[in-house]
């Protein structure tokens, strides 16, 4: 396992500064590995490059893959955990001060939000490298800082100021839903829960579902399950890709387990399915 992690003070510093850059760094993970248990005094972000793995605070579990991030907040212990299959990789910013609370909470994170998901661009990766590597070199703290603030600036343009809105009419029902089908869309080949739709959607569980049913007169785990078995259903009948690389692109862990999922879909399994349907 690779991990590279440079601070820029050898401790924690007193400081009564509005932000403090403390560390950043970027790893590859082995599979399974885990971190954490212990605690600290600092917030730290995490963003996934590459593969994905478990998130785990005292209350909330999180399945998280490339594209997404995730804040610990100080005095907290939690578990991070990469996939058996698709460790990932990982990079990070640690900071602190008196305004960095008020900061996280105007691009949207706190103790109810503490997952993002940003996948148009390097640009959050990037921001973090550049902290890393001029803290290993000249220790520019104006650079250092003004890579720090593009990164959290990229956030802000991120968030999702619409669940701060009321609920109340079908436009802002409707905006909700059509974010939650394109994400759905971007991400079919994995494993999407709930939980995980509702903490990019910025909005609570219930509140997604009674979006998808206002909608679709579905759960949105029925709508994902039925988008993925399309999705599988168009690689049965226009590739000719073996069932098993199939299922794998459809992240199932085993075969077996996209075969039963599929059957109770479309009452045949995938082999009936493509010999029938084969363009």
């Amino acid at each position: 396992m690779l991990v590279y992690d440079q601070y820029i003070y050898p401790e924690k510093p007193d400081s009564d500064d509005d932000i403090v850059i403390f560390h950043s760094g970027f790893s590859s993970t082995l599979p399974n590995y885990s971190y954490g248990k212990d605690t600290r005094d600092y917030y730290l972000i995490h963003y996934i490059t590459k593969g994905k793995g478990t998130y785990q605070t005292e209350n909330q579990r999180f399945s998280l893959q490339e594209g997404d991030g995730f804040l610990i907040l100080p005095e907290s212990t939690i578990v991070h955990t990469a996939d058996k299959q698709e460790p990932w990789d990982l990079c990070w910013i640690a900071f602190f001060g008196k305004k960095a609370e008020n900061l996280l909470k105007s691009v949207g994170l706190d103790s109810e939000h503490l997952i993002f998901h940003y996948n148009d661009d390097d640009f959050l990766e990037d921001c973090i490298k550049n902290i890393y590597n001029e803290s290993r070199t000249n220790k520019n703290l104006f650079y250092i800082n003004a890579y720090f603030y593009l990164f959290m600036g990229k956030l802000a343009e991120q968030h999702k100021f619409q669940c701060q809105l009321p609920e109340k009419t079908d436009i802002v029902k409707f905006s909700h839903f059509e974010d939650a089908m394109i994400y759905i869309r971007r991400n079919i080949r994995h494993q999407i829960s709930v939980e995980h739709l509702a903490n990019y959607m910025r909005l609570d569980p219930s509140q997604v579902y009674r979006i998808f049913m206002a909608n679709t007169g579905k759960s949105p785990k029925q709508v994902i399950n039925d988008m993925r078995m399309e999705k599988a259903c168009e690689f049965l009948t226009k590739t000719d890709l073996p069932i098993r690389e199939i299922a794998e692109w459809m992240d199932y862990e085993y075969q077996s387990h996209f075969t039963k999922q599929f059957k109770a879909k479309m009452h045949m399994s995938p082999s009936q399915y493509r010999l029938l349907y084969k363009v």
